[in-house]
């Protein structure tokens, strides 16, 4: 079980205006409780592989091993690094997030000698891992996503409208700048071909962001994108997270071809 220490708890609304699309979206505009800071606890293996885990708005990263995501990972025998995150929400605010996962984890991740690092994270953990990966792409080796937040409604009319983000000039003129700007850094990262294949995507048909991943799974290599029937939950991340770890423990055998993020490791070698 995860010991996250020196944490405080504190009672606030979550992110009024500033998140208004995200909460009203998954958690409606109520009082929650949040950690403050940024925490961690590693479960280690033996290979320099690191997965860093974002966990979502709601979620505590203790809730990836409740919801049997670590318990997965061992049952392939995949030889990687855990890491997993207990970050507050009000770090995305003016990408805090960024600065502290560059500067707490994966700097000195690298000083630890890891050769492979890889974030992973749901909804608005999700989002992180994306705005760390397109500011700091030579940090990471890639990112795992499950219906990651990607803005609000204004954004996404104006990149349809536009017929994908490939061909979409700029922000409205009255959009949230923190919003578009997550956009403006995808549509410049994922014009790279070799760029694009770093993004792995997931997420359910039924999802209130399912429109807007589409928008983002358009951009890259088919093989990189998952979906199943489900909504904005545990049950359908846990079934994405099924089918992602089941496509690397294929693509990552010796014979296997194509991008390779995690080594593998059978439990019986």
């Amino acid at each position: 079980m995860l010991n996250f220490k020196n944490s405080r708890v504190v009672k606030r609304i979550v992110w009024i205006c500033l998140m208004a699309s995200t909460v009203f979206a998954v958690t409606g505009c109520n009082w929650h409780f949040f950690k403050e800071g940024l925490y961690e606890e590693t479960l280690t293996g033996t290979n320099r592989t690191l997965v860093i885990f974002l966990p979502p708005i709601h979620g505590e990263g203790l809730e990836y091993e409740k919801k049997g995501f670590i318990q997965a990972v061992r049952e392939r025998g995949f030889e990687a690094n855990l890491k997993i995150l207990d970050v507050s929400p009000f770090l995305y605010l003016k990408s805090k997030i960024v600065d502290l996962l560059k500067t707490e984890v994966v700097d000195p991740a690298k000083v630890e000698g890891y050769d492979t690092i890889i974030l992973f994270g749901i909804s608005l953990g999700g989002h992180g891992a994306l705005l760390y990966l397109t500011r700091h792409p030579e940090d990471v080796d890639g990112i795992v996503v499950f219906a990651p937040f990607l803005a609000g409604p204004m954004v996404v009319r104006e990149i349809e409208k536009a017929g994908g983000l490939d061909t979409w000039k700029d922000c409205p003129f009255f959009s949230w700048d923190y919003a578009c700007s997550l956009w403006l850094l995808l549509k410049d990262f994922t014009s790279d071909p070799e760029k694009r294949k770093r993004i792995i995507l997931g997420y359910g048909t039924e999802d209130s962001f399912s429109s807007r991943n589409q928008l983002l799974a358009q951009t890259l290599p088919t093989e990189n994108v998952f979906t199943i029937s489900g909504g904005h939950d545990w049950v359908t991340w846990k079934g994405l997270w099924i089918r992602a770890l089941d496509h690397f423990h294929v693509r990552c055998r010796p014979e296997g071809k194509g991008f390779c993020f995690i080594k593998e490791k059978k439990l019986s070698d």
